[in-house]
């Protein structure tokens, strides 16, 4: 049995064992591990941040869980908790509709994106920085009207910016310095669409001036030009973007108060505008506007720029460096001297992100603590890194295990007495125990009934009875998933009373479920603005009712908007969300009633995913449609033998009659579990736990995998950080059983081969990493990036060390992968299909 959650799988051996593998930052692998580490600074009321901004005297910090929290100076509003009044703690910011994928501080004003695109801004309305209509200050957040979908936004002291998805530029509120880049001087409280020469991939902007990176790698830049910062030359304004020249390959851009930071593709970083404070880094003081590469900063990412000083991380040490003004103390040397080359915040390592204020500075520790200095300090918790497991692990302390449940960030598993068993995320007390505590390892349920199953979803778990009563507990929103009426979060399992009748069956994914009564009617309740209940409304509801038109019902299947069921004579049905075609009705229309989509008689099992949707039918073979953004549609051999499958979120996972484990679609946090990082549109094998062979649930069941299946030789990526800041390196296992062509026999040493593919203008690119590090246009034969290497033996393992805080998180890299390979020449790898890709860039 096999079961897929938000960037993680579980499955259940034959003796009745858990294995798990994948993300890992809740504990919800359950093996006791996280990447956790102590170090001093915290602040209490605060904790799971995963990204912090600074503001004008303001922080905030955005929590895993998707809230948002608030502190410092509050005169504007800022704080958003509806008051004027500053805050020396972290205030929650309610209101925003959605969940929050990132928020831009600005001086005077707060906007914040959610995942589904809308904006929303809060604080000093002053010139119309608020997009809303008028100049009027909001103490609470507000939607800002009139955008299309939006997938980026930042904002200077009175104005804002935002990306839509199709690369245009939006923006409002000040413009005397032609900062909204309509080709006027007119102020607009409601967002205009900027004159942009090209697409655009991403956008900066601080103070009066922005910039935007284009498709082909080219920097623009408009607004306020005294200081130089918009690099063309001049110390005029521009009303319209201008070419930034003289740049190469340009892959991330930071818009600091006066001036201005690219980093290239190729690793190099380039400055310009003013420099009287040292801000360039370079150990020089004359203001320049043009770009002028600065050769010390090479090696540093996530550049910060406030008032007039900078900071960035050095990726491999974890460091935070810092120049330019330091009067606040803002560089957080120990004293108030000014420097104008690159210097080390001492005593502070295992820095992941750092955000400089006008005169303060905030560093975010891979551990979750947060350290400030300068003239606003304040501290808080939190962790943006991903402790994922690309190899399976095996979850301690379960045993006689006959069903597991994959949530978001928890998972449950039932064993065979009837026993409860949860870990990972507690932050809604999805777990149970009445307590927010993760759990690093499983916890059985005390107290409850024993269970014949369980389902998990967003921060809710459900289980039936042996008396086929549901019960629920965990978050409980403004939807009601929990079915029991009420709105409020539920600390421990508890019955919903609402709806009688023995049910046998239930599922959850986001935020609703689906139950399946003994009479084959099918009952839901929760989130329901897409149809996803069933019931002819897109009316949320907090009481299990029941769907239409269906009945003679023997398996149900929530996906992430869109609901399954699978009918006595093999049919399925399907309603709910449809902009990806998940239903399969050949349509993108919403479904509010049940329609049937599959009428072959054949259908044995479902599963729904995030936008897609799977079958198995009698002849054991496995169809998908929907969404494949992330290929997880898994069109691919193997064909036939499959004994069940779960639909993740982008990812799928089966198990096949022989035991054997596949999966498939998005690799970035580990999920399909086969060792590497990489996004695979056709299944591939998961490796088991000690990494000497696949994962096999039932050893005792015949094994026939073609050879052309099976990966050619075992390996372990790792990475560290996020793609703003990615180090990656892969453990490569020698293969005992692989011959040398020459003269078949083993080899002395071999070759470590990498190569690379880039897309650009939609057609592929290849380089290759030689031996000084350094990335070339690919030929062949292939230059060797290590030599002499010892993998004879399956114990031989050789750490190759690819990338080195390099910055891919410029949608310019999506799609892009690294392939590994290894022989005693270019020719002798090829020939024996020993090289394989180890990482793809996702899509964000």
């Amino acid at each position: 049995m096999v079961a897929a959650g938000h960037g993680y799988a579980l499955a259940v051996n034959s003796d009745g064992g858990v294995v798990a593998w994948g993300r890992n930052e809740y504990g919800q692998l359950g093996n006791g591990q996280a990447a956790i580490k102590i170090s001093p600074g915290k602040v209490a009321g605060i904790d799971q941040v995963k990204q912090v901004y600074a503001g004008g005297y303001f922080m905030l910090a955005l929590r895993r869980d998707g809230s948002l929290w608030s502190w410092g100076g509050n005169v504007d509003a800022v704080l958003g908790d509806g008051t004027t009044q500053s805050k020396s703690y972290p205030v929650r910011v309610n209101g925003i509709g959605g969940s929050i994928s990132t928020v831009a501080a600005c001086r005077w004003h707060v906007l914040a994106l959610t995942e589904n695109g809308t904006v929303w801004a809060w604080g000093h309305g002053g010139a119309g920085a608020l997009g809303i209509g008028d100049w009027v200050r909001r103490t609470s957040p507000v939607q800002v009207p009139g955008l299309p979908p939006i997938r980026a936004i930042a904002c200077g002291s009175y104005h804002s910016i935002a990306l839509a998805t199709d690369g245009t530029v939006w923006a409002w509120g000040l413009n005397d310095s032609g900062q909204l880049g309509n080709g006027t001087s007119e102020d607009s409280p409601v967002p205009v669409q900027a004159s942009m020469p090209a697409n655009i991939v991403a956008i900066s902007a601080s103070g009066r001036s922005n910039l935007a990176l284009d498709a082909f790698y080219r920097v623009w830049a408009w607004g306020y030009g005294r200081w130089g910062s918009l690099g063309d030359g001049t110390t005029d304004d521009r009303a319209t973007p201008v070419l930034v020249s003289g740049l190469p390959a340009i892959a991330a851009i930071r818009a600091g108060n006066r001036v201005s930071i690219a980093s290239a593709a190729n690793g190099s970083v380039w400055v310009w505008g003013d420099n009287e404070m040292g801000q360039f880094g370079d150990s020089s003081y004359s203001r320049i506007t043009t770009p002028v590469r600065v050769a010390n900063l090479g090696g540093l990412s996530g550049f910060s720029v406030g008032d007039n000083h900078v900071l960035a991380n050095d990726p491999g040490g974890g460091r935070v460096w810092g120049w330019g003004a330091n009067d606040k103390g803002q560089l957080g040397t120990g004293e108030t001297s000014d420097r104008a080359a690159p210097t080390t915040v001492p005593g502070l390592t295992g820095v992941v992100q750092v955000s400089a204020g006008p005169e303060y500075s905030v560093a975010l520790g891979a551990d979750g603590s947060v350290w400030t200095w300068g003239s606003n300090g304040s501290g808080q918790t939190g962790n943006d890194e991903v402790a994922l497991s690309n190899v399976p692990v095996t979850v301690p302390g379960l045993r006689n295990v006959k069903s597991a449940a994959a949530g978001y960030f928890h998972a449950l598993a039932l064993d065979t007495d009837g026993g409860v068993w949860a870990w990972g995320g507690n932050s809604n007390y999805e777990l149970g125990d009445s307590t927010r505590r993760d759990a690093l390892t499983p916890r059985k349920l005390t107290n409850v009934s024993p269970m014949t199953a369980v389902a998990a979803g967003s921060g809710t778990s459900f289980a039936i009875d042996t008396g086929g009563k549901l019960w629920s507990w965990g978050s409980n929103g403004v939807s009601g998933q929990l079915g029991n009426g009420d709105f409020a979060n539920v600390y421990l399992p508890a019955p919903i009373t609402s709806v009688t009748g023995v049910f046998k069956a239930i599922s959850a994914r986001a935020e609703h479920a689906l139950a399946l009564r003994s009479d084959g009617s099918v009952w839901a309740w929760g989130f329901n603005r897409y149809g996803q209940l069933g019931d002819g409304t897109n009316s949320d509801r907090s009481t299990p009712t029941r769907v239409v038109g269906l009945s003679n019902i023997v398996a149900v299947a929530a996906g992430e908007r869109h609901s399954l069921a699978l009918d006595y004579n093999g049919n399925i049905w399907a309603w709910g969300q449809n902009w990806a075609g998940e239903l399969g009705d050949g349509t993108t229309t919403d479904r509010s009633i049940p329609v049937v989509v599959w009428d072959s008689n054949d259908a044995i099992g479902i599963s729904a995913g995030s936008n897609y949707s799977c079958v198995i039918t009698a002849a054991r073979e496995a169809y998908s449609w929907g969404s494949n953004e992330y290929d997880q549609l898994g069109w691919g051999p193997p064909y036939d033998r499959y004994q069940s499958m779960s639909c993740g979120a982008w990812f799928g996972v089966a198990a096949l009659t022989d035991g054997t484990v596949w999966a498939w679609g998005r690799n970035f946090e580990g999920q399909l579990g086969d060792g590497t990082l990489a996004q695979h549109a056709e299944p591939v094998l998961v490796v088991n736990p000690s990494l000497t062979g696949i994962l096999d649930l039932d050893p005792q069941a015949p094994n026939s995998i073609p050879a052309e299946q099976l990966p050619p030789y075992l390996a372990r990526a790792t990475r560290n950080a996020d793609l703003s800041r990615l180090s990656l390196s892969v453990e490569v296992k020698g293969e005992g059983g692989t011959l040398a062509s020459s003269g078949g026999q083993f080899a002395q040493t071999y070759n470590i081969y990498v190569a690379a593919s880039v897309i650009v203008g939609g057609l592929p690119v290849y380089l290759q990493l030689d031996s000084t590090d350094t990335w070339n246009t690919f030929q062949w034969p292939m230059s060797a990036y290590l030599t002499g290497t010892t993998l004879n033996s399956a114990d031989d393992v050789v750490n190759v060390q690819i990338l080195r805080g390099l910055d891919l998180s410029s949608p310019l890299f999506e799609g892009a992968s690294i392939m590994v390979g290894y022989g005693t020449d270019p020719n002798e790898m090829a020939n024996n299909r020993r090289y394989r890709t180890i990482f793809t860039v996702p899509k964000p």
